[in-house]
């Protein structure tokens, strides 16, 4: 064989592997400023933060991530979560970015704290987002009892046919949405067209992870943006009480504000627009 023709073989080889690799996230990038980065919940589209970022690249620059599987981004093959954080941090490196905000929702929250544990970043915004997701079904909750919730909650994202789990999400979707069916339907299209194995497997991550030990190495500050409309509405407890539950989510995380809302639900940037850019833009303002 000759030598031409194994250069051909070896460079077609190589270039085969560099389109099959898939890449654990991509980013869009609007607006000049300080550079604010945003994570998305489990299984959304970046199309989330739209308005956010419409408002917020006025001020800053925006670089908003779809992570691989989630919305119809092609999925990776194991080990999301971990390539999600290695990713984004190397991103920060490549593009030198300094004064980095972070801003995340949920899941997004929870990469956004991981993150801030090890990487010189300047501030975090969480949404909707707890240190140890299992402690809101129980808040004295085990890690081995974490393990098994992580379990059951992954189960309950493969095992329904493709009609039925737009059905639950759509209706997971409307729980964590005030009034609003259109942005419910897009929320249940984009679960639906994510990865089932990636979204089941990264909310199992979520759910048997315990960030409260490591919320102490974060210096920074950290604003909490959480919902206590379910408290309010179903429970008929004071915003007051809401507080004292985030506090103690939180007290290994000694420079927060907390931030809570009781008219709006999950979705807060959706729910109550205005108080939320309010909240962020006070924030970064600091």
């Amino acid at each position: 064989m000759s030598r031409h023709i194994i250069a051909i073989i070896a460079f077609l080889f190589t270039t085969s592997q560099q389109v099959n690799a898939q890449t654990p996230a991509t980013v869009a990038v609007t607006g000049k400023g300080k550079p604010v980065l945003f994570l998305p919940h489990i299984g959304c589209s970046p199309d989330m933060w739209n308005e956010v970022v419409s408002e917020i690249s006025k001020t800053h620059e925006c670089h908003v991530f779809s992570f691989a599987g989630f919305a119809k981004a092609q999925p990776l093959k194991e080990n999301y979560t971990a390539q999600y954080l290695t990713y984004i941090a190397q991103y920060i490196t490549d593009k030198k970015l300094k004064d980095v905000t972070l801003v995340g929702m949920n899941y997004g929250g929870f990469i956004s704290l991981q993150l801030g544990t090890t990487l010189h970043v300047k501030k975090i915004v969480v949404i909707d987002t707890y240190p140890f997701l299992s402690q809101v079904l129980n808040p004295d909750v085990t890690l081995t009892e974490a393990a098994a919730y992580a379990s059951q909650a992954k189960s309950s994202y493969l095992a329904p046919t493709d009609s039925a789990f737009h059905a639950v999400m759509y209706q997971t979707g409307k729980a964590m949405i005030t009034n609003d069916s259109v942005n419910a339907k897009r929320y249940a299209e984009w679960n639906v067209q994510s990865d089932r194995k990636t979204i089941a497997e990264v909310l199992a991550d979520q759910m048997k992870t315990d960030l409260r030990p490591a919320l102490a190495n974060i210096k920074i500050p950290v604003l909490i943006i959480g919902t206590w409309y379910f408290g309010k509405t179903y429970k008929k407890l004071p915003i007051e009480e809401g507080y004292r539950m985030h506090e103690t989510f939180y007290k290994t995380l000694t420079n927060r504000t907390i931030k809570l809302t009781e008219t709006a639900k999950d979705f807060m940037q959706w729910d109550e627009p205005q108080w939320f850019l309010n909240e962020v833009k006070h924030f970064l303002a600091k």
